[in-house]
């Protein structure tokens, strides 16, 4: 199996929502069949005895009432997704449908509901009319039990989930762990892309419908390319399109030969939407989202926007302390190997930045929270990352010369203010006139 078909596996098991419920109903259904076998065989009981009718009644109600309740908790479900799309970004929903306390509830309702049939078919049948399953039906009011503790347990992490604090700071938690692996060195003096390896070999194009890339096998690239003593250059970006025909690698060395293309193109893994696993720009793209949704005229939510920018905030005082590029891969020898392009600080800057400063432009709020944004970055970043942030700082104050027309509106604009309103630091400069 490659390691493009791992990959497509892993994604799909970690985002679909069937797996893990189908999975509860196998088990269900081979309780329900060795439970009546061993109550054949033993007298003792784990609960209450039952006669024929009531224990008839029993699994009957469990039934019925289960399959009614998870219709039931499946329309509420699909309600709070609708909801945490709209309100935070549609980008948002595949991260709310691989929650597992979702999958694991969904299956203990559907589990509860098929191993009460599976045990009621058994009840009065067979040699024995009067045969009643007693530690059977137990098992089924123990999992019915767990399915009201389940339902509280789903309802208190969708509830919760859907806050917007919990949702950015859960974002924000990922984004840092991404980056921590993507960008383990700390920034130098210099960031200098390298000498280039000179005149391709030969070039690898994408063969396949549109789609986005998501991922590569870098550690295998770094190994095939040490043993034909080549150097491998991944053209697109995480996160880019790719189309038929599409450059997607350039191969250097005079022994490059060697390394087929099949195999190249079986180490990207590629799908329908960007992933954070090699792209932590796209947790960028996620919290800048949920900030220019919050300023759109139909919401109007400077406050979401200000949460927003907290989490940015935190994300650029980490990457601007990291040496962002060349993106390469190196083998035991320290020898370049595998070189891929990666997002400049300057990029990260205005991904983060640009649309909040653009929507938001017309807020005093969010005006002076980017301002405090960019003034606690430049104090927190090694000095080579300086002249963005003071390019920003300019942008901003010519947006907020322009948009506020009044003097009082303009130096209360000009201040700088870590929770937006109510918390100056430090008045600073006023922005330019608007004349």
């Amino acid at each position: 199996m490659s390691w493009r078909t791992r990959w497509r596996v892993y994604e799909y098991l970690r985002n679909t929502l069937w797996i893990v419920p189908f999975g509860c109903v196998v088990l269900a259904v081979v309780l329900a069949v060795v439970m009546p076998d061993v109550d054949r065989h033993t007298t003792a009981t784990i609960g209450i005895r039952f006669g024929s009718d009531a224990a008839r009644g029993v699994l009957g109600a469990v039934a019925s009432g289960m399959i009614t309740f998870t219709g039931f908790v499946f329309s509420i479900l699909l309600l709070a997704v609708q909801f945490g799309s709209n309100q935070f970004s549609p980008r948002m929903l595949r991260r709310f449908l691989r929650d597992p306390t979702t999958k694991m509830a969904l299956g203990t309702f559907m589990a509860t509901f098929v191993y009460a049939l599976m045990v009621l078919r058994v009840v009065g049948t067979g040699n024995d009319a009067n045969f009643v399953p007693d530690n059977s039906i137990s098992v089924g009011l123990l999992l019915l039990l767990l399915s009201m503790l389940m339902f509280l347990r789903l309802l208190s992490r969708t509830t919760q989930g859907l806050r917007v604090a919990a949702v950015l700071a859960d974002l924000g938690r990922d984004a840092r762990r991404v980056m921590d692996r993507m960008y383990p060195d700390p920034a130098g003096a210099t960031e200098s892309p390298g000498p280039e390896p000179g005149d391709p070999a030969r070039a690898v194009g994408y063969r396949g419908g549109p789609a986005i890339v998501q991922s590569v096998d870098l550690p295998s690239l770094v190994e095939r390319a040490r043993q034909a003593d080549a150097v491998i250059e991944f053209v697109p970006r995480f996160g880019d399109l790719v189309a038929d025909g599409a450059p997607l690698f350039r191969l250097y060395g005079d022994r490059a030969a060697a390394i087929g293309d099949d195999w190249l193109r079986s180490t990207v893994a590629t799908g329908d939407e960007r992933n954070l696993r090699h792209d932590p720009a796209f947790a960028f793209r996620l919290l800048a989202d949920i900030s220019a949704k919050a300023l759109s005229p139909g919401v109007n939510d400077p406050t979401t926007s200000g949460q927003a920018l907290d989490q940015i905030e935190l994300l650029l005082r980490q990457i601007g302390g990291r040496r962002l590029g060349p993106g390469v891969g190196v083998d035991a020898t320290g020898s370049v190997r595998v070189r891929y392009r990666v997002p400049s600080w300057e990029d990260y800057l205005s991904l983060a930045i640009d649309e909040t400063r653009q929507f938001g432009a017309g807020s005093i709020q969010v005006v002076r929270r980017l301002r405090a944004l960019l003034r606690n970055v430049r104090a927190a970043v090694p000095e080579i990352r300086w002249p963005a942030i003071d390019a920003e700082l300019a942008t901003l104050n010519a947006s907020a010369g322009r948009m506020f027309h009044e003097e009082s509106d303009r130096l209360v604009a000009a201040a700088s203010d870590g929770q937006g309103l109510g918390a100056t630091d430090d008045p600073g400069p006023p922005p330019p006139s608007a004349a």
